[in-house]
């Protein structure tokens, strides 16, 4: 058996082995923060849409209107206060949906996963909080 017939049955060298544990281990770490982490995700999401109404919300807390309620509790629609052109957002692909809505605060309940989570949003107080 010549150095020519030994070439044809080379393996793969422990460095390309390595490399391919290594990628795969970097996949399946992506894979399990995004599956692992949804419920901090939607609950991120629907925070971040609480806060973008805030503006709007302490707009209608001064000139002493209440906010009105979401046509839809998941999709939103239906303006924010009785003189305001602005429309309640729609919470976005996650599993929450708006609660109680007040004078000047509203709620947004989020159960998914059996993780009860709701964001508060106190409109005179200018603050959206979350609890578990």
């Amino acid at each position: 058996m010549g150095k020519k017939d030994f070439n044809k049955f080379r393996g793969f060298t422990l460095i390309e082995m390595l490399l391919v544990v290594a990628i795969i281990g970097i996949l399946a770490g992506a894979v399990y923060a995004m599956i692992g982490n949804s419920d901090n995700a939607n609950t991120k999401s629907a925070l971040s849409t609480a806060k973008s109404i805030m503006p709007y919300a302490q707009e209608c807390m001064f000139k002493g209107s209440d906010l009105g309620s979401p046509s839809n509790n998941h999709t939103g629609g239906g303006s924010l206060c009785p003189d305001s052109e602005t429309t309640w957002p729609g919470i976005g692909p996650t599993l929450c949906d708006y609660g109680t809505i007040t004078a000047d605060t509203w709620v947004i309940d989020c159960s998914f996963s059996g993780n009860p989570t709701a964001i508060t949003c106190d409109a005179a107080a200018g603050t959206c909080t979350v609890t578990p």
